[in-house]
């Protein structure tokens, strides 16, 4: 099946958080705008069939910026955490230029008892109590800051802060005081790096995402000296009727491949690199369009996200 939508991370992989006990104001904060996500708790999460949540993830954290939607849309979760208990996060990318057209997404089995620990922590640190805005008041305007979706008893917290708030540490131990921006920095730096839960976390995979969100005629860079690999596109309807337009023109269309279509695609995708050129079956020779691929953990919807438009 192919939804076509008119709709939203690499997200940077996470700021590098010192704990301590002095808070100050990292460079990649920001304060709350018309285009952050909401920071208010959303009603209970229905635990779907084998108690995977219905909304598809129990934790979601990403980055967000007053920008155009389309610079976002590559942008992936510093991780989540599926419905099924999948820890995902980016993995390393070949560095080579063109890339690969897929980011390459790592998966690793978390048991209950972890997520558990998770909970907890963000317990402790006051980020349940009922406030979800975390923003320190001197942040710039427009600046960055991170989301925390986190699925708890039911309920969907949706927290707002700033990752980078950092504490220098004078003696230790040296814990945040609950709820402040730094208790926010300090959990969003312990869920950006889950080693600390040891045996309850399993062995690294890569991770196979089940649907992609697309934008097809999106602006490429020229390289004459890299002539772009053509690839055809595999899929009904073709590849010129695929999606919605993001804008007025000639803009981008946002398109989501699941199921299926999905299967179908994906050797394509993984074959293909940053400036691969697609081609519908049996059409004359053209220019080809260019794509953007952003594959997907159960829950998310990148075209509505993104550009606010349901289909």
């Amino acid at each position: 099946m192919i939804r076509h939508c008119m709709t939203w991370v690499v997200a940077l992989a996470g700021a590098a958080l010192v704990a301590g006990c002095v808070g100050t104001a990292g460079p990649s904060a920001a304060s709350p705008s018309a285009t952050t996500p909401s920071a208010t708790p959303s009603s209970a999460a229905t635990p779907g069939p084998n108690g995977v949540p219905a909304s598809g993830y129990r934790l979601r954290a990403t980055m967000t910026q007053a920008t155009p939607p389309i610079t976002r849309f590559g942008w992936l979760p510093v991780v989540a955490i599926t419905g099924d208990l999948q820890v995902v996060v980016a993995g390393p990318m070949v560095e080579l230029y063109p890339g690969p057209l897929l980011p390459n997404l790592q998966a690793r089995p978390l048991s209950a008892e972890g997520f558990a620990k998770i909970v907890e922590q963000a317990r402790t640190l006051g980020l349940l109590s009922g406030k979800t805005d975390f923003t320190p008041p001197d942040v710039p305007l427009g600046a960055q800051l991170g989301r925390m979706e986190l699925l708890v008893d039911g309920v969907r917290y949706d927290l707002v802060g700033d990752p980078s708030r950092v504490m220098t540490c004078v003696a230790a131990p040296c814990t945040p005081a609950p709820g402040t921006p730094e208790a926010f920095a300090a959990f969003w730096q312990s869920i950006s790096d889950l080693t600390w839960l040891e045996a309850d976390l399993g062995p690294e995979a890569k991770y196979v995402a089940e649907a992609y969100a697309l934008l097809a005629g999106v602006d490429r860079v020229e390289e004459p000296s890299l002539p772009p690999k053509v690839m055809t596109w595999p899929l009904k309807p073709p590849l010129s009727a695929f999606g919605t337009p993001v804008g007025s023109g000639p803009a981008p269309r946002c398109g989501t491949v699941r199921g299926a279509d999905a299967e179908i695609l994906r050797p394509s995708l993984e074959a293909a690199n940053q400036l691969t050129l697609w081609v519908d079956k049996g059409a004359a020779a053209g220019a080809g369009t260019s794509l953007q691929v952003r594959p997907m953990v159960p829950g998310e919807d990148v075209c509505l996200e993104l550009f606010g438009i349901d289909p």
